[in-house]
């Protein structure tokens, strides 16, 4: 599989159970389990799909569903739905697009590995507020 990235466009704020992304692009947002999250915090430190595998399986046991199956069908989905994209060309390690600090799976291990939850709400947002001083929304009272 080619290597992928995080859109540009798409911002993610971590909760304590997993996570919201928003796509400025389209508006959309979307909810994430953790384990969701633990693959979208991985993406751009690795550079392809089986080393995020390893990545993720030093923080989860083995469980019933194949963690190739799990992985590919989540980063299928988070295709699908414009969160990420393909990497253009070759990683150059001088110029490469990956973060410069590697992203660290969460210490110890969380319990079995689970299909990663993606959940699309139905509603886009109607306004997104780029700054939190927009002299267009209302002051709260």
């Amino acid at each position: 599989m080619e290597a992928l990235s995080k859109h540009s466009e798409v911002v993610c704020t971590e909760l304590e159970d997993g996570a919201v992304l928003l796509n400025l692009e389209t508006r959309l947002y979307y909810s994430l389990d953790r384990v969701g999250l633990d693959i979208w915090n991985l993406i751009d430190s690795v550079d392809n799909e089986e080393e995020l595998e390893d990545r993720l399986m030093q923080s989860y046991e083995a469980g019933d569903d194949s963690p190739q199956e799990l992985v590919t069908a989540f980063l299928e989905r988070l295709q699908w739905e414009s969160l990420v994209v393909a990497s253009e060309g070759e990683v150059d390690e001088s110029s490469s697009s990956r973060s410069p600090m590697p992203a660290h799976p969460p210490e110890g291990p969380r319990g079995p590995l689970t299909a990663p939850l993606l959940s699309k709400h139905d509603e886009p947002l109607h306004e997104v507020p780029l700054h939190p001083f927009d002299p267009q929304l209302p002051l709260a009272e």
